[in-house]
């Protein structure tokens, strides 16, 4: 914790983002974050974390209600880990039910919650002993014109690829405005250039009064 909240003073950082997960969650994590929690905060920094709700068991309400706010991981429900299970990692409605288990179930309030977003895709098959494949967003429109308004593509070799294209990041934008406070994105080099960015998406959508 000391050689945390050092290293954030040294180089004038905002805080500190805890990203701990698996097993990393354990006995210790609440007492680590209650401490480092107020450590930051005695020199006036944030701290946040990133949560999914397949570690929902792990957390305690004592550790998430001592961050800023959380950038809740609204992907990988699958993935090349898991090819027994091919399918969506990120669908809308993984978004929705995951915003409504960290506010209602866990009450977090809806301004200290961020969307967790993939500039990323997984592809699966056709066959499930088949290897399964990882492509950023800008790989997938790239090889595939056309498929940035799409959700999932054909591959030639059979593989189906599943990410978010543009309309559901769309909705999902429009979701966060309502359940949330912002978007985070996992991560910024997948991204595409010109009218395929999804951060340009993320961005007009965001600001887009109703």
């Amino acid at each position: 914790i000391n050689n945390l909240v050092a290293e954030v003073v040294k180089y004038n950082l905002d805080g500190v983002d805890v990203d701990l997960e698996g097993s990393n969650i354990d006995e210790y994590y609440e007492k680590f974050v209650v401490e480092l929690g107020a450590a930051l905060r005695s020199k006036g920094k944030l701290i946040t974390a990133a949560i999914a709700i397949y570690y929902k068991d792990q957390f305690t309400d004592k550790a998430l209600a001592e961050y800023d706010f959380v950038n809740v991981m609204s992907y990988d429900r699958t993935g090349p880990w898991r090819p027994e299970k091919p399918g969506p990692h990120s669908a809308y409605e993984h978004a929705v039910e995951d915003l409504n288990y960290f506010g209602l179930e866990r009450k977090i309030p809806t301004e200290k919650m961020t969307l967790g977003v993939p500039f990323y895709g997984y592809g699966y098959g056709p066959e499930i002993t088949s290897k399964a494949i990882s492509m950023n967003y800008r790989e997938i429109v790239t090889t595939f014109p056309g498929a940035e308004s799409a959700d999932q593509w054909t591959m030639p070799d059979g593989k189906i690829l599943y990410y978010n294209g543009i309309p559901t990041m769309k909705k999902k934008v429009q979701l966060a405005k309502e359940k949330a406070s912002g978007i985070m994105v996992w991560q910024i080099l997948g991204d595409a250039s010109g009218k395929k960015s999804l951060l340009k998406v993320i961005d007009k959508t965001g600001n887009q009064k109703k």
